[in-house]
């Protein structure tokens, strides 16, 4: 596959073989593997473009890109994806975090800051992506993360570590579950929305997501009707309600809040022009 190992002629092989492979970022997608192989930044590739790779390099990148020629995610085979301008540790028992998310936790930012909030719960938390941001990047008094998932949640607490999040506190729940008699001025979750005809038309890349993480019954709609129904018992008086949406279904997940008694019910588009966040307040 590679028959040179120049930093330059490595790269335009690699990308021609995953554009074969119907890629549709191959040249992108060979770059990060073999910045990661080289240890270097990405931006930093045209500089050494004539530098030679050791044969070790030159193997461990012909097995990344075999791999990526499989649609395995580039953030698995690499161990890590960047979020928030931070570096998430994540593997196949965590989803992978994504732009669209990010826009989840700018709202939570600029909300708690407008309405002075510093409690909040982060449901369904998988990598820990959103909590670990919002306890860097906010003025939150307590930042709590929650997941049904135990392997989920060491990663999240690795993420925590790696990036100096040391104040968030963890708990293993299904929902609300363990998560006793707290209020929060805040909660916040990117729940699993996909359902299983949804799931079976999905990218190859996603295939390799965990399962349990993307998929919801009631046709995507479980955990936002669990969620809308729960979250008044843990939620202080004038606390806010913030998702991370089905973009197919959002009218059908703000009908659901809307008929648990909530009130203020807001959805944010993505870079897309797809409604992606749902806001919703609390009725006294």
């Amino acid at each position: 596959m590679l028959v040179d190992e120049s930093v330059y002629t490595s790269l335009k092989t690699a990308g021609a073989f995953l554009r074969s492979k119907g890629l549709s970022e191959p040249e992108s997608d060979a770059e990060v593997l073999l910045s990661f192989v080289l240890q270097t930044k990405r931006s930093k590739l045209p500089l050494i473009r004539g530098q030679k790779l050791t044969d070790r390099q030159v193997l461990q990148y012909k097995k990344y890109v075999l791999k990526r020629s499989k649609r395995e995610p580039v953030a698995y085979i690499t161990g890590f994806a960047g979020f928030m301008d931070f570096e998430f540790k994540v593997n196949k028992n965590v989803l992978i975090p994504r732009p669209e998310t990010e826009i989840l936790v700018e709202t939570v930012l600029k909300l708690s800051e407008r309405e002075n909030k510093n409690l909040v719960l982060d449901l369904c938390t998988g990598s820990g992506c959103i909590a670990v941001s919002l306890a860097k990047l906010g003025k939150f008094r307590n930042v709590t993360a929650s997941d049904i998932s135990f392997s989920a949640l060491e990663i999240a607490q690795e993420n925590a570590q790696i990036n100096n999040a040391l104040d968030i506190n963890f708990i293993e729940s299904d929902i609300f579950d363990k998560i006793g008699d707290k209020n929060f001025d805040m909660i916040v979750s990117n729940p699993p929305y996909i359902s299983d005809e949804e799931y079976s038309t999905l990218e190859p890349e996603l295939k390799y997501e965990p399962k349990i993480a993307l998929t919801a019954r009631d046709g995507g709609l479980f955990f936002y009707g669990e969620i809308a129904c729960q979250a008044v018992k843990y939620l202080k008086n004038d606390g806010f309600i913030l998702l991370e949406l089905n973009a197919y279904k959002a009218d059908e997940v703000g009908r659901i809040f809307s008929n648990n008694g909530y009130k203020n019910i807001e959805i944010t588009k993505d870079y897309a022009g797809l409604p992606r966040i749902l806001k919703a307040e609390k009725e006294c």
